[in-house]
């Protein structure tokens, strides 16, 4: 593994979302939160609770996806 000091460097990381990206980032969000909340009603179990969160990350592709896995 390499390791760089960044101290110094004007260079700035810059992505730009589509509206496309930022309307599955907020549907994710959203039944991200409707599943939590039918969750903590103790409707569904957490292995469904969790089956469907990975189902929603596969669909809706939030921008950071990768660390919700």
């Amino acid at each position: 593994m390499r390791v760089e000091k960044l101290e110094g460097r004007k260079e700035i990381l810059k992505t730009e979302y589509t509206e496309i990206d930022l309307k599955a980032e907020l549907n994710f969000y959203l039944s991200d939160k409707f599943i939590q909340d039918i969750f903590l009603l103790d409707e569904i179990s957490l292995e469904e609770y969790r089956k469907i969160r990975r189902e929603n990350i596969k669909k809706f592709r939030p921008i950071l996806s990768e660390l919700l896995l």
